[in-house]
């Protein structure tokens, strides 16, 4: 009786879940990947996983955001890795590889050849971002709070090379000429994983299951690669 009791219980915890049909995200602005307007490959793998949902969706740094799912004030977080948090859940398949560009003088440009040709500079990126445990031992690394920011340091010679995407440094570039200067873009130095990350919570347990069940499928059918060519245009970052 009891365990018929506690099944009924756990059935109508369960519904009242899925009946919850409001999910609350916080993200990084990445341009075709989270857009403001929630177009892009985060926002169409969120429809297709979660249909008929309401997306609250709160614009943030990512360090931010890595707070607010940490501290269970939203559900999920795109776009991130198991050791970004502490007490948070990532799905157990990534959707991207996830590769970090680079801006850097002509001179260092001229002799970069591989990660190892950093040792001795001062390498910046944004907050959260965490390059670190990816660059050589003896390679100086700071955070930011932004782009910007840091693209003025590169100008004035203060900071070596800024690990950074590709398309926002060139989106910022575009939005403010007045940043424009002598510098390289170096593509894919740095790579890792990434994927949807979810609150350490029942609601957070009941979305990441959900995901969980629900990626294999998007990649055994090709949906997945497709998501990926219509919002990003290609296929380079395709994790299988």
């Amino acid at each position: 009786m009891n365990g018929s009791r506690c099944f009924l219980l756990l059935c109508l915890h369960c519904s009242a879940l899925a009946e919850n049909n409001s999910i609350n995200i916080a993200t990084d602005e990445w341009l075709n990947y989270s857009n403001k307007d929630q177009s892009g490959y985060y926002f169409s793998l969120l429809q297709r996983v979660y249909p008929n949902h309401f997306y609250h969706v709160q614009f943030m740094p990512y360090l931010r955001s890595i707070a607010m799912l940490d501290q269970q004030q939203v559900d999920i977080v795109f776009g991130g890795a198991a050791d970004d948090f502490a007490h948070s859940n990532c799905a157990a398949l990534p959707i991207e590889i996830d590769r970090s560009d680079m801006l850097v003088s002509p001179e260092l440009a001229e002799h970069y050849h591989s990660p190892k040709d950093l040792i001795g500079k001062q390498v910046v990126s944004q907050l959260g971002y965490d390059w670190q445990d990816h660059l050589p031992e003896g390679v100086s690394y700071r955070e930011y709070a932004s782009l910007e920011q840091m693209i003025k340091l590169l100008r004035h010679k203060r900071v070596d090379a800024i690990l950074d995407y590709r398309e926002d440094i060139y989106h910022l570039l575009e939005q403010k000429p007045e940043l424009a200067g002598d510098y390289v873009l170096v593509e894919n130095v740095l790579k890792y994983s990434s994927t949807f990350c979810f609150a350490a919570n029942p609601r957070g347990r009941y979305l990441q299951t959900r995901f969980d069940k629900t990626l294999p499928k998007l990649v055994g059918n090709g949906e997945l690669r497709q998501l990926m060519l219509q919002t990003l245009g290609s296929d380079d970052n395709y994790p299988y």
